[in-house]
C-alpha cells in the first residue's frame, strides 16, 4: 500500500519524534510503501492532501491532534452522494486533546495506534458542514467550513474567546478555560430550525455534534455516532451558574442527558440564529459569526481503522 504519512511537528508540543518512529517502524514491518512528510506550514499540508491521489497514494495518515484533523478535512476529497471517498485517512494521535480519535475507541498508545492502522480498513464516516447565511437564509460571501467533531455557540465559543486572550501554556487546559469563562458566561436567545423540529430557547450552550467528545474528553454527546448521518444537538438552557457548576462533572462524564434543562435532539440540517450574534465555534476554533446553516454529509469521508466505528 502506498501511504502518505503527514506529521504535524507542532502537535502535542513538539510532534513526538519517538512516537513517530514507532509508527514508521510498524508501517515498515507491514510492508507499506510510506512517504513521511513533516509539514512546515498549513499550506504545505493542504497541498500535500489535495495532490495525494494524483501521486498514487492509497491512504493518508495524519499524525497530530484535533487541530490537524480540522485543517485536513477542509482539503480531503469527499465522496459523491452514494459513492466512496477516493482517499481514506487514518489517524496517529499526537495532539493534546485527540477528541475525535478518542471517539473512535482505538488504542491511544503509539504502538497500539500504529497497529490499529496496519490492521485497519476504510469505514465510511460523516462530515459536518457549516455555511454562513444572512437572516433571510441566503448564503453570505464567506468560506464555509467542514467539521468532524462539533460546531456551536455559547459556552464553547466563549471559552475559545477566553483562550485567545490567555497565555499559550493554557491553550490545552480546556477545563481551566471553561471555568474561567463560566464567571463571565452570558445566555443567548437562540432559534433552531431543522427538517423535523424547531425551537426558541434562552441558552448557555448549543452544540451540534458529529463526534461525542470535546475539550480533551468532555463527553458532551454520549450517543453521538460518526456514521449515522445525524447530528446530536446539545441544548443547555439558561440556569443559575451555581446549578451549571454542579452539573459540570456529569457533563464531563456524559451522564447529563436526563437533567432538566439539558436536552439532546437529532437532526440532519439545522439553521442556527442567535442574539447577540456570536462567532461559531468549529472544531476548537472560532470561525465566522452566526447565523449559519449546519448540515451532515453522510459517508462523505473514509476513516481507516481496525476499530468498528458503528458504536463510536
Amino acid at each position: 500500500m502506498k501511504v502518505l504519512f503527514l506529521v504535524n511537528p507542532s502537535a502535542g508540543g513538539r510532534g513526538s519524534p519517538a512516537a513517530v518512529e514507532v509508527a514508521k517502524n510498524t508501517f515498515a514491518g507491514a510492508g507499506w510503501d510510506v512517504t513521511t512528510v513533516r509539514t512546515k506550514s498549513t499550506d504545505q499540508a493542504a497541498d500535500s492532501i489535495r495532490t495525494a491521489t494524483d501521486k498514487g497514494y492509497e491512504l493518508l495518515i495524519l499524525a497530530g491532534g484535533d487541530g490537524t484533523l480540522s485543517h485536513a478535512v477542509q482539503h480531503l476529497p469527499l465522496a459523491e452522494p452514494g459513492g466512496v471517498s477516493p482517499l481514506p485517512f487514518g489517524i496517529f494521535p499526537l495532539g493534546s486533546g485527540n477528541d475525535f480519535f478518542r471517539g473512535t475507541g482505538a488504542p491511544r498508545d503509539p504502538k497500539g495506534a500504529a497497529e490499529n492502522l496496519v490492521n485497519g480498513k476504510a469505514h465510511p464516516i460523516d462530515v459536518g458542514l457549516v455555511v454562513p447565511i444572512h437572516d433571510d437564509g441566503t448564503v453570505r460571501d464567506e468560506q464555509p467550513e467542514r467539521f468532524l467533531n462539533t460546531v456551536g455557540v455559547g459556552m464553547d465559543s466563549q471559552t475559545l474567546a477566553t483562550r485567545e486572550k490567555s497565555p499559550a501554556w493554557m491553550s490545552a487546559r480546556y477545563e481551566l478555560l471553561f471555568l474561567m469563562t463560566l464567571m463571565r458566561l452570558y445566555p443567548l436567545e437562540v432559534r433552531l430550525e431543522t427538517d423535523d423540529w424547531s425551537r426558541n430557547v434562552d441558552a448557555y450552550w448549543i452544540l451540534c455534534c458529529n463526534n461525542g467528545y470535546i475539550g480533551s474528553g468532555m463527553h458532551v454527546a454520549p450517543d453521538a455516532k460518526i456514521d449515522d448521518g445525524l447530528l446530536d444537538v446539545l441544548i443547555i438552557e439558561k440556569m443559575s451558574k451555581l446549578r451549571f457548576i454542579m452539573y459540570l462533572p456529569r457533563i464531563f462524564k456524559g451522564t447529563h442527558c436526563e437533567i432538566d434543562g439539558i436536552d439532546i435532539h437529532r437532526a440532519k440540517n439545522i439553521v442556527l440564529k442567535c442574539n447577540p450574534v456570536q462567532r461559531m465555534a468549529v472544531d476548537g476554533d472560532r470561525a465566522f459569526e452566526s447565523p449559519a446553516r449546519i448540515s451532515i454529509l453522510p459517508g462523505a469521508a473514509s476513516l481507516h481503522t481496525s476499530k468498528s466505528v458503528e458504536n463510536s
